[in-house]
């Protein structure tokens, strides 16, 4: 786990999260965002230490001191935790979207390894909505595959980003690119309880 402060994060506990190495496929969630109890609806049973890890999210940036406190140190793993499923909810929505959609043109998720893809730009998924059963992958919209990424973002789970988010992002209309004009999005077909991968093998 490398949570050494960053001289260049400044502000709350959210801007210092994701300005921490390996970090790069987050989002700033909006405070409003957490605020709103709707978008946090089923998430408190999922914590042993949920009020804690929702005011540690709200706070300020921790001080050197606090990264060697075993208590902070546990908490902040709920928090890490809480923090990733509030994301993969927030990156649905039309302003998550658009920071993604940002990120993803930047290249910050990464470029498919295949050739014939020709450095197509991946998209951040996970295997599982659940915690603690995969790392985050990535997906080709060209080739419709998954990858582990270049960078092996060990402390990033796949649920914090979802399943479905690389089909939903590929269907909103202001969000295709001239480079993905040729792709077949109408292939990433959406079932009842979410959008279905059409990769069947993970690719390293």
């Amino acid at each position: 786990m490398n949570i050494e402060r960053s001289e260049d994060s400044e502000g709350g506990w959210i801007q210092w999260f994701c300005s921490l190495e390996d970090h790069q496929f987050f989002c700033e969630v909006d405070e409003e965002y957490i605020k709103d109890s709707f978008n946090l609806y089923g998430l408190k049973p999922k914590f042993f230490h949920y009020d804690e890890a929702y005011e540690m999210i709200l706070n300020e940036a921790p001080e050197e001191e606090d990264l060697e406190d075993e208590h902070f140190l546990e908490l902040y793993q709920e928090a890490t935790d809480l923090y990733g499923l509030i994301h993969a909810r927030f990156i649905l929505s039309p302003k998550g979207l658009a920071l993604m959609r940002d990120k993803f043109l930047l290249g910050k998720f990464g470029t498919c390894p295949r050739v014939l893809c020709e450095r197509q730009n991946v998209l951040p998924v996970g295997m599982s909505e659940e915690l603690r059963t995969s790392r985050v992958k990535v997906f080709c919209p060209r080739c419709e595959d998954i990858y582990i990424p270049k960078k092996k973002c060990p402390d990033v789970d796949g649920a914090y980003f979802g399943c479905s988010f690389p089909q939903m992002f590929l269907q909103v209309p202001f969000l295709y690119l001239a480079d993905l004009e040729d792709v077949e999005l109408h292939r990433l077909v959406p079932t009842a309880k979410h959008y279905s991968l059409r990769a069947s093998r993970l690719r390293i």
